[in-house]
């Protein structure tokens, strides 16, 4: 009688679900590890996705780290495919000014940085680092006024976090051309306020639609490859 009331009231809401546009996710009791509060199986309702880019499904995760939450393979194709279209972000940096603090410890010893810190003055105009498009004009806690951009292959994203102010025009999905100025340096969000610099961070997604996400990757090693062969 159970597995019968069971079917019936699964059936009903799909059928519901079916006639507001949604879509059924069914979580069985195997989900209990990550919330103890669910019953051995319960309906969920979730809209169908817009065309729009999604947002992130915790503020938490776009505050200007990477979050690997979709494991890509990164090959040396990739990479070097990935050099070829980079230039280095801020005017007059040369490949020896760029510090490693790609696995510096943050946030008190709790995670690696995963991000380059370029230092320049404040009101330094942030350069596009390369041909793409703005996914993301985001503002967070931790990263201040940053913005999330596509490559040119639309596979790796480009973050530039703790700007001072965006560039005039710059909106979601607007093109880039390699060289755009997208912003100017500042210290938004937690960075210190006497010590203005650019946090440019790389990351490989499952689909740059995902913004927040991806296997984060050096970038100081590209760009140091990329300004030797200009």
């Amino acid at each position: 009688m159970a597995a019968r009331t069971l079917a019936l009231t699964l059936f009903v809401a799909a059928a519901s679900a079916f006639a507001l546009g949604c879509k059924v996710v069914i979580q069985h009791a195997d989900d209990s590890a990550r919330d103890s509060t669910r019953s051995d199986t319960t309906v969920v309702l979730r809209s169908l996705p817009q065309e729009s880019l999604p947002a992130p499904p915790h503020p938490s995760v776009a505050m200007g780290d990477v979050t690997d939450t979709v494991p890509v393979e990164t090959t040396p194709g990739d990479l070097a495919m990935l050099t070829a279209e980079l230039m280095i972000p801020l005017p007059g940096v040369q490949p020896s000014d760029l510090r490693d603090t790609f696995n510096e410890v943050r946030g008190g010893g709790s995670r690696k940085h995963e991000a380059l810190d370029i230092m320049a003055p404040r009101g330094t105009p942030v350069l596009s680092a390369s041909a793409g498009r703005v996914l993301k004009l985001h503002n967070s806690k931790d990263g201040g006024l940053m913005v999330y951009a596509a490559d040119a292959s639309d596979r790796f994203v480009l973050m530039y976090a703790h700007l001072d102010h965006y560039a005039d025009g710059l909106r979601d999905s607007l093109p880039l051309r390699q060289g755009q100025v997208i912003g100017y340096v500042g210290t938004t969000g937690n960075a210190p306020p006497n010590v203005p610099h650019l946090h440019f961070a790389i990351a490989h997604p499952g689909e740059v639609k995902l913004w927040w996400t991806g296997k984060a990757i050096d970038p100081r090693p590209l760009l140091q490859r990329a300004a030797a062969a200009q």
